[in-house]
C-alpha cells in the first residue's frame, strides 16, 4: 500500500511490527479497515489477498493474523489539558485539594505539637518522681545513720569522739521532739 501510494519501498518495516499494536496504530486501521469495507460492498467476493501486490518489496497492512483490538486511542496532551482546565474551571478542584491540603498539614502540627507537650509533661512527672524518690532515699539514709548514731555506745571512746556523739543524740532527740 505504502509503495503504490508514495512510489517506493517502505524502509521502516521494523517499526511497523513493533508500533502496529499500538492503540494509535489500531485506531488508524480500524477506520482505514471501515473505509475500505464501504468501497469493496460494489465488489462482490474480493479478498484482502488477492487486492495486495505480491511484490518482494511491498508490506501488506492485512497480513497480520491477529484480528484488529477496537480500542479508544489514548486522550492527547492538550486535549488532557482542556479537560482539567474545564473542570477546574465547573468546581474548583485545584483549589479545593490546595486548601485541603494546607488544613490537614495544619492539623498534622497541631497535633505534633500537642503531642510534643503531652511528652514534656510526661518528661517532667518522671524527673518529678525520680527527685522525689531520690530525696526519700537520702531521708531514709539519714534517719538510718541517725539510728546508728543513738545506738552508740559512747563509754568506749575517747572524751573528745564522746562528747561529738553525746552532742549529735541530743541534736537528734531534739528534732524528734524530745525536749529536756
Amino acid at each position: 500500500m505504502y509503495a503504490s501510494c508514495v512510489g517506493k519501498r517502505f524502509q521502516l518495516e521494523h517499526c511497523w511490527v513493533i508500533l502496529r499494536k499500538e492503540p494509535k496504530w489500531q485506531f488508524e486501521r480500524a477506520s482505514q479497515h471501515q473505509r475500505s469495507n464501504k468501497k469493496q460492498k460494489s465488489h462482490v467476493n474480493v479478498s484482502p489477498t488477492s487486492s495486495a501486490s505480491s511484490t518482494p518489496d511491498s508490506v501488506s497492512l492485512e497480513e497480520d493474523s491477529e484480528p484488529l483490538i477496537y480500542q479508544d486511542r489514548p486522550i492527547g496532551q492538550k486535549p488532557a489539558t482542556e479537560q482539567l482546565k474545564r473542570r477546574q474551571g465547573k468546581d474548583k478542584v485545584g483549589e479545593l485539594t490546595v486548601t485541603n491540603l494546607l488544613q490537614q498539614f495544619r492539623d498534622t502540627l497541631v497535633e505534633i505539637e500537642d503531642q510534643k507537650k503531652q511528652d514534656r509533661k510526661i518528661i517532667l512527672e518522671q524527673q518529678a518522681m525520680m527527685i522525689q524518690q531520690s530525696q526519700e532515699k537520702q531521708e531514709l539514709d539519714r534517719i538510718e545513720k541517725e539510728e546508728q548514731i543513738m545506738k552508740m555506745d559512747i563509754s568506749n571512746l575517747d572524751p573528745i569522739s564522746a562528747t561529738y556523739f553525746q552532742n549529735r543524740k541530743l541534736e537528734i532527740m531534739q528534732k524528734r521532739g524530745f525536749n529536756f
